[in-house]
C-alpha cells in the first residue's frame, strides 16, 4: 500500500510539472508560428487566443502556459519576423551597402506578410531577440565611426522611412485590388481634369507599378546623406600609467 501511494504521489507530481498543452504537442515556437500564420491569413484585427487555440486544437488557456499574455505572444511574432532580416557587414566592408540590403529585405518582408507587417512596423521592440537586432545595427554604425547621436538620428529616419513607405504601399495595393487605384480614381473624375490638372498628370506615376522606383529613389537619398555624415575616431582605451 505504501509503495502504491508513493507511486501515485510521484505520478501526481510529474503531472503538475507538465504543461497543459503537452498532449497537443504544443511548444512556444509552434504557438508563435501558428499565430503568425493566422495573422497572415485573417488579419490582426481578427486574431485572438481563442481563435489560435482552436487552430492548435487546445483551449485558449493552454497558450498562457507558454506566453503570459497576448501582448507577449505578439512580441514573439515580431521577434520571429525580425529574425528573417539579414544584418551583417557587407563583403566589401561598406556598411552603407549593408543598410541598403537590410532596407530592401525589410520592404520585401512587408510584402511577404502584408497583414502581419503593421505589427512589426508599429510595435515597440520588447524581447531580447529584437534588442540584439538593434544592438547589431548600432554596432555596425559604431564600427563605421558614427557617434551615438548621429546613429540614433539616422536609425529613426531610415526606419521611419522604410516602415512608412511599406505601409503606404500595402494600402495602395489593397486599394488597387478593390479597383481604386490612383489612375482609376483620376478616370472617374475626368470631368474635373481642368480643376485638378497636375493631379491628373501625376496619377499614373502613383501606381503600384512604380513602387520599386519610388522606394529606391528615397532610400538612396537617405543613404547618400548618411554616407556624408561626419565620423569620429573610435575611442581608445586609456591604460593607467606605470611607474618605472
Amino acid at each position: 500500500m505504501a509503495a502504491s501511494a508513493s507511486k501515485r504521489k510521484k505520478a501526481s507530481a510529474k503531472r503538475s510539472t507538465q504543461s497543459p498543452g503537452g498532449k497537443h504537442g504544443l511548444t512556444a515556437e509552434r504557438i508563435r508560428d501558428e499565430a503568425l500564420r493566422l495573422i497572415d491569413a485573417e488579419g490582426l484585427e481578427s486574431f485572438s487566443t481563442r481563435r489560435l487555440g482552436a487552430a492548435l486544437g487546445c483551449e485558449a488557456m493552454a497558450i498562457y502556459w507558454y506566453y503570459p499574455s497576448k501582448d507577449a505572444l505578439l512580441d514573439a511574432v515580431v521577434e520571429a519576423l525580425i529574425a528573417r532580416l539579414p544584418l551583417e557587414p557587407s563583403s566589401t566592408g561598406d556598411w552603407i551597402d549593408a543598410l541598403r540590403k537590410l532596407a530592401h529585405a525589410y520592404r520585401r518582408l512587408a510584402h511577404q506578410h502584408p497583414r502581419a507587417f503593421p505589427l512589426l512596423a508599429t510595435r515597440r521592440f520588447a524581447t531580447e531577440g529584437t534588442w540584439l537586432f538593434l544592438e547589431s545595427l548600432f554596432e555596425l554604425a559604431h564600427a563605421s565611426g558614427l557617434d551615438p547621436q548621429t546613429s540614433a538620428r539616422f536609425f529613426r529616419l531610415v526606419s521611419s522611412y522604410c516602415s512608412g513607405v511599406a505601409l503606404d504601399e500595402l494600402a495602395g495595393l489593397r486599394d488597387a485590388e478593390r479597383g481604386r487605384s490612383p489612375s482609376d480614381l483620376a478616370a472617374q473624375h475626368a470631368a474635373d481634369r481642368e480643376k485638378f490638372p497636375r493631379l491628373a498628370e501625376a496619377a499614373t506615376w502613383l501606381e503600384p507599378t512604380h513602387f520599386d522606383d519610388v522606394f529606391s529613389f528615397g532610400l538612396e537619398l537617405l543613404l547618400d546623406a548618411l554616407g556624408r555624415a561626419p565620423v569620429v575616431a573610435p575611442t581608445k582605451k586609456r591604460h593607467p600609467s606605470r611607474r618605472e
